[in-house]
């Protein structure tokens, strides 16, 4: 039966170390002495490492590259996110990107295949893959009181270890316009039978707007995001837009990874103006645009501090989200009736970016800003506020409450398939 691999190296490993002890060993006295094959042991004896401490041809990263992917996935379970396999992949190839630059007489940087993520995390067993799933309504509503507890305290704890105040103290997040969609309006009318109409544009065209609140009652000037491939004249020389506000395109209307470290740069630069200590505390949802492995290092660089909220739980402790956004998508809606009632045949983007500055100049009110932080118990920080509201918290405060059991389900057919078996079911 044929040695393994294992034996046969421990016996090479033994050979070695009679040989470099010697200034000029025999080799093949050593050979015969431990049995092993003489090519392989000159090998050795000349510095050559064995097959399996080789890194392979076709690898693509060094292990110093890889360490840096692994300190990403771990900054990432710091701020209170996870990594998803795609993230892995594109984290690798702009490290390959910074280490082959290329132009138009080279050609393109390599890239890592849709395999190297298996073995790259077998080569790292200290991460694990887990399948994050999908909560159906019922579920997503149902939260676990101590894991938001869990988040309020860590929270609280970036905030005194690092002497964060809160006008340093800022909340991110991103809404979307239906560009000439509004919405449903009252009327006071003598014939309650009448049947009112009003115009409404045809476009349907999708805008983000990229939002910053700080817990202050302060607004940053927002990225608005637009359709398309190139910028257009019209959209600065016919609007009244602040000129500090980011314009941006994207063929979808939707951010990205290159957006995204745009914003963070326009973020940085803003609100860098007003700081107060050394230190700023960024809340934020945690998408793929935002965790990418240049936006976690120009935050590092600029002391951000980045932290992530808990999964679904956005219309909990998203100050934007519980709050703002609301008057926001009001407000907007308001200046599209406006502009159908005196005569507006088209609510397009050049429409909507003049109203735009009324828009957010109505729904960002300092006390609007300030009630969501309050609200969602950060600002003065009180977790009681949100916990309260989860039925599960409410329940284990008071155990001995008689539950209401839940209602019997009675059994039914199984739905018919065609004519006849519903016949037959009759």
């Amino acid at each position: 039966m044929p040695e393994n691999y294992t034996e046969i190296e421990d016996r090479i490993q033994l050979a070695c170390e009679k040989i470099f002890e010697i200034d000029k060993p025999n080799i093949a006295a050593t050979v015969r002495e431990f049995g092993v094959s003489e090519s392989r042991l000159r090998a050795r004896w000349k510095g050559r490492p064995a097959k399996s401490e080789r890194i392979p041809v076709n690898r693509r990263l060094t292990d110093d590259e890889e360490l840096v992917v692994c300190l990403y996935l771990k900054r990432l379970d710091e701020i209170g996110t996870s990594a998803r396999l795609p993230m892995i992949a594109n984290c690798a190839n702009t490290i390959l990107r910074a280490s082959h630059p290329s132009d138009e007489s080279t050609s393109p940087p390599p890239t890592v295949s849709s395999a190297w993520i298996s073995r790259f995390l077998e080569r790292h067993p200290e991460f694990h893959i887990r399948k994050q799933k999908t909560l159906d309504r019922d579920r997503k509503n149902s939260h676990n009181p101590s894991t938001i507890l869990d988040w309020f305290e860590h929270c609280q704890g970036l905030c005194e270890e690092n002497g964060l105040q809160k006008e340093d103290i800022y909340n991110f997040d991103e809404t979307g316009f239906r560009i000439g969609v509004g919405k449903d309006q009252w009327i006071g009318t003598l014939d309650p039978a009448r049947q009112s109409y009003i115009g409404s544009s045809t476009n349907r065209e999708l805008v983000t707007s990229c939002e910053v609140i700080s817990g202050d009652g302060h607004v940053l000037t927002p990225m608005v995001i637009l359709p398309g491939m190139l910028h257009l004249e019209d959209w600065a020389t016919k609007t009244d837009l602040d000129d500090h506000v980011l314009l941006a395109v994207s063929e979808t209307g939707y951010s990205n990874d290159h957006l995204g470290l745009k914003w963070l740069h326009h973020f940085d630069q803003f609100s860098a103006l007003r700081q107060v200590g050394v230190h700023r505390l960024l809340l934020l949802d945690g998408p793929v645009s935002h965790c990418t492995r240049e936006f976690i290092t120009f935050c590092d660089e600029r002391n951000i501090i980045l932290f992530c909220l808990p999964p679904h739980t956005t219309h909990l402790i998203q100050p934007l989200t519980v709050v703002v956004f609301q008057p926001l998508k009001h407000f907007h809606a308001e200046a599209i009736d406006r502009a159908t009632r005196t005569g507006c045949s088209e609510f397009n983007k050049i429409e909507f970016l003049s109203a735009l500055t009324s828009i957010r100049d109505q729904a960002f009110k300092k006390t609007t800003i300030l009630s969501p932080f309050w609200k969602t118990g950060l600002i003065p920080y009180d977790s009681e506020i949100v916990l309260s509201r989860l039925p599960e918290y409410n329940i284990l405060e008071d155990p001995l409450e008689p539950r209401t059991p839940p209602p019997t389900v009675l059994p039914c057919l199984s739905t018919p398939l065609t004519v006849r078996s519903l016949k037959r079911q009759a």
